[in-house]
């Protein structure tokens, strides 16, 4: 039995799946990086405190205070991105299964 929703995985490969991750974690990276750019900008520095994230899912409205938050997931997906680019063989790269032959 597939939980609600999961129909629209069977029919996907690992590496659409692995394709839309990472076209998702770049959008949310974008959104992350605009909102530390805003909260450093003068406008944001003076005083407006809020922002909000637009993922194309949901928004999420963050405050200045939470900039430490959002540089810790800003890490979490850069590394996230280079891993799937890496799987994905972009950049010239591609990650190998090795399996020895006894």
């Amino acid at each position: 039995m597939l939980l609600p929703g999961a129909e629209k995985y069977l029919n996907k490969s690992s590496r659409d799946l692995w394709t839309e991750q990472l076209a998702n974690d770049r959008l949310i990276l974008s959104q992350i990086d605009a909102a530390i750019v805003y909260f450093n900008s003068p406008e944001g520095a003076d005083g407006i405190s809020e922002y909000t994230i637009d993922t194309g899912q949901d928004r999420q409205t963050i405050k200045r205070t939470d900039i430490g938050n959002l540089m810790s997931w800003k890490n979490r997906l850069v590394s996230e991105i280079a891993q799937l680019e890496r799987s994905l063989g972009l950049n010239g790269s591609a990650a190998r299964r090795i399996v020895p032959g006894f």
